[in-house]
């Protein structure tokens, strides 16, 4: 009986040394992968100046940290010296910094403004109200938003602010300093003087090597509101981030317009026709998120042509490790979707939204119209050569409007405005008559055009792509990008299995080149000029045709 217990042990622990050896060897090829690919993809953890202090100061936790990095594919961490009130210990902060350094890492800091110095009052300006923004009016906070900029600066060459970086203040102070401006006026005003003389300014005298970053958002359509320029910051900083954090879209639970996964694609591409933009950040959005949507933020992301996914935060991901297993499982295929996007033009119907622009009743309508299958080109100016344009009502923060509307409209080209913007251009009526133009019926609700049926969308679909020689038939909630001359993705970001057709204007051979997940569902079979895909539901696939 001992000799056969003492058998099974040595068999068990045989097994577990085996799978040990086994589940290294592979955590070691990914994240030599990811090393090798950094040019490509780069995938980073945010540490908390919370998590620093209690993952971070110590040997074990230090240990364990690196491991768990490497382990799923991390090969940058962003070590935040200040947060939610608490400095990150300066020793805990230079120890893992060059720790991480040793093992390979690039390291970068953050920095998240909340709880430094006066607490905004929050004005009723249709803003979102969160709690935990600072008046910046104030001097105190100034010079408090200073000393942690400085302090971070230090000691990193890069500094990433966190989307906590804005202002609704309207305490007497600020109204006071407002005067007769707007307060969205104000608010970009002020941050705007803030960027330049108490963050990038003070970061560079401290360490003139340091690159200081401004994280947008995702909610898009508010950041005027809130102090957030997206035309002049990105010419104060060093680079911009983009918010690309979704939730589960629930219809009847009322969930705001930029948690949809289309807007992570959307914030990405257009804010990079504003600056620079670095990467996208998303988080494990708790039980709001589950495992299919946490990685269209990855995919959003990577269509989005974002070299660098953040992951906020390391303790939110060890708690959540189904979605983490999932992310490191399709870091190979986030990787190859990377080289088949990066460097090709976007091509499609433009999408038009200026920079500051104002949303009125049609807030987030460029998050939800591009469930509707039509591959949109996000722009924050008008190109009078694009090929076909739609103009949400946010485009009449363009002052020449009406002249370039003038001058598009008779080219012929297809054109399709909300209906807010056509109620608010109905003064020109002529050009709003031209055969070219199609109103698009969004109610004061963007989110109903999740409404609208597959028979609904594709005459205003064929419309809008005519000029492209392509057709497109599918179900609301299919996403349809175009990538060069020869290259489309679709994304099924249903709950069920659907059919497509895609018909070219003439194609020889098509093929799949990647479907995700890897065991994800895509059969496709080509007729004449016709690509029909029945595509699983969550799924992403991506062809190439000649």
């Amino acid at each position: 009986m001992n000799r056969h217990t003492g058998k099974l042990k040595a068999i068990v622990i045989a097994i577990v040394i085996l799978c040990t050896n086994t589940n290294t060897g592979i955590a070691q090829s990914l994240w030599n992968t990811m090393k090798a690919e950094k040019g490509v993809l780069t995938l980073s953890v945010w540490f908390t100046a919370q998590e620093a202090d209690k993952y971070l100061s110590h040997t074990s936790g230090l240990d364990s940290a690196v491991n768990w990095c490497k382990q799923y594919g991390v090969t940058k961490v962003h070590l935040e010296a200040f947060g939610r009130g608490l400095y990150a210990k300066k020793e805990t902060l230079i120890t893992a910094r060059d720790r991480f350094l040793k093992e390979g890492f690039i390291v970068s800091s953050g920095i998240t403004t909340t709880q430094f110095g006066k607490d905004a009052v929050n004005g009723g300006d249709g803003a979102i109200e969160w709690t935990g923004s600072q008046c910046y009016t104030n001097k105190g906070t100034q010079e408090a938003l200073q000393r942690l900029v400085e302090y971070t600066a230090s000691m990193f060459d890069e500094i990433v602010l966190d989307d906590w970086y804005f202002t609704q203040c309207q305490c007497i102070e600020c109204i006071k300093a407002k005067g007769d401006l707007t307060w969205s006026k104000y608010y970009t005003n002020l941050m705007g003087k803030m960027s330049r003389d108490r963050v990038v300014g003070p970061a560079h005298a401290v360490n003139p090597k340091v690159k200081v970053i401004i994280k947008f958002p995702q909610w898009n359509d508010q950041f005027h509101k809130r102090g957030y320029d997206v035309v002049a910051e990105p010419g104060i900083f060093d680079g911009i981030w983009a918010g690309t954090e979704d939730r589960n879209f629930e219809y009847e639970k009322n969930n705001l317009g930029y948690e949809i996964g289309y807007n992570a694609y959307f914030n990405m591409r257009w804010l990079a026709t504003l600056g620079t933009v670095g990467g996208g950040w998303f988080d494990t959005g708790g039980n709001r998120t589950k495992v299919t949507t946490y990685m269209e933020q990855a995919r959003h992301t990577v269509l989005g042509e974002g070299k660098d996914m953040i992951l906020w935060s390391y303790s939110g991901h060890l708690a959540s490790p189904p979605k983490i297993e999932a992310l490191s499982k399709e870091l190979p295929g986030l990787i190859k979707l990377a080289k088949i996007v990066q460097g090709k033009p976007v091509k499609g119907v433009q999408l038009l939204k200026p920079g500051n622009s104002d949303p009125f009743e049609e807030e987030w309508i460029c998050s939800f119209i591009g469930n509707l299958g039509i591959p949109f080109v996000p722009a924050s100016e008008v190109d009078e050569n694009a090929r076909a344009i739609f103009f949400p009502v946010q485009a009449l923060k363009d002052t020449d409007i009406v002249a370039k509307f003038g001058r598009i409209v008779n080219k012929g080209m297809p054109l399709l405005l909300s209906d807010g913007f056509a109620k608010r251009f109905a003064i020109n009526i002529a050009y709003l008559n031209n055969a070219n133009v199609t109103v698009l019926p969004v109610k004061g609700s963007p989110k109903t055009l999740l409404n609208l049926t597959r028979e609904q969308i594709k005459p205003i679909r064929d419309k809008m792509m005519a000029p492209l020689q392509i057709k497109f038939d599918a179900p609301n909630r299919v996403e349809l990008y175009l990538f060069g001359d020869n290259v489309f993705v679709v994304e099924n970001t249903n709950e069920e299995a659907v059919d497509v057709t895609l018909e070219l204007p003439r194609i020889s051979v098509a093929g799949k080149v990647l479907v995700l997940p890897e065991k994800g569902r895509a059969d496709l079979v080509s007729s004449g000029n016709n690509v029909k895909i029945h595509i699983g539901a969550n799924t992403l696939v991506v062809v190439e045709y000649k």
